[in-house]
């Protein structure tokens, strides 16, 4: 019986992420360091009624002009979209991916990117993704959350003051790692929080602990500033995010999930590159949420030869 709910509980999680509109962007570099951009765009199929999922049209704002091919193909309650694109080398591209917002902002995201030589065969991929949205009010804590700091805190130092400064340094630190790039928790955390507990564990610890040690000196002991970061990151992973309503879309793609995917691909090499190489494919891949710039740009480079 046990076996069969938690098995539900994977299937529904698994289920409200793929059900939220996403996007797959590719840049292949040729010989020549020209490239092809292949931006893909998945999501519910458009109805009448109620939406279950996000669609393409309520969450992108897709690329146009006579330079693009696209390819339109509906397959069951999936809806994509793929557009096309040579590049010479040298020339950007902008906006391709545009993700709209809610409330004023008409886009929440955007990207530029570019190929250029970076030797006599080497040329480097750069795309930067911008935050246009709301920026994160990290200043704004609950009051939940401001308890559950001062109770890991020493008594002496739980206080309010204590527990918001310690607050925003974690928003800081936490956004990348829940949003990405690399492995975004926010994914795991919907599925297995136990996991997204100990990956936290290990990729924000070190982290942590520095922000206490600036925060609080020598006021804290090494063993003490363990315990606090072990005890935040818990209250942190400890219960699963609360997933949006796949249903809600009375106001476009608001509070949904947007997974994106970028991938680079090349006919020789991986150089150098801050993302993930697939050692069997030579390929390298950026995995993440949009929020993932809400506070600074996200830069994806690569090298390649």
């Amino acid at each position: 019986m046990m076996r069969s709910i938690a098995l539900s509980s994977t299937i529904l999680a698994v289920t409200l992420l793929s059900g939220c509109a996403r996007s797959r962007i590719t840049t292949e570099i040729k010989p020549d360091g020209s490239w092809l951009r292949t931006t893909t765009f998945t999501g519910q199929a458009k109805k009448e009624g109620m939406q279950l999922g996000s669609t393409i049209e309520d969450t992108f704002i897709t690329p146009s002009g006579n330079a693009w091919k696209s390819h339109d193909d509906k397959k069951g309650e999936d809806h994509t979209l793929t557009f096309e694109r040579l590049v010479a080398a040298g020339e950007s591209l902008n906006g391709d991916l545009s993700i709209k917002g809610d409330g004023p902002e008409k886009v929440k995201l955007v990207n530029e990117v570019r190929v250029t030589r970076a030797g006599p065969r080497r040329f480097e991929y750069r795309e930067t993704l911008r935050w246009k949205g709301s920026p994160p009010n990290l200043a704004s804590v609950k009051p939940e959350n401001i308890e559950q700091i001062k109770a890991a805190l020493p008594k002496p130092l739980a206080t309010d003051a204590n527990a918001r400064a310690l607050a925003q340094k974690a928003g800081t630190l936490f956004i990348p790692l829940i949003f990405g790039p690399g492995e975004p928790l926010l994914a795991i955390g919907l599925i297995h929080p136990d996991l997204a507990e100990r990956r936290a564990s290990q990729r924000i610890g070190s982290l942590m602990l520095t922000a206490l040690q600036e925060q609080f000196g020598d006021k804290l002991t090494l063993a003490e500033r363990r315990r606090v970061a072990q005890s935040l990151i818990a209250n942190t992973f400890s219960t699963k995010p609360s997933p949006p309503d796949p249903s809600n879309t009375s106001s476009g793609n608001k509070d949904s999930l947007t997974p994106l995917m970028f991938i680079v691909k090349t006919p020789g090499r991986i150089i150098s590159s801050n993302g993930e190489v697939d050692e069997l494919t030579g390929e390298v891949y950026w995995a993440l949420f949009p929020e993932a710039a809400s506070l600074k740009d996200v830069v994806l480079t690569a090298i390649v030869e």
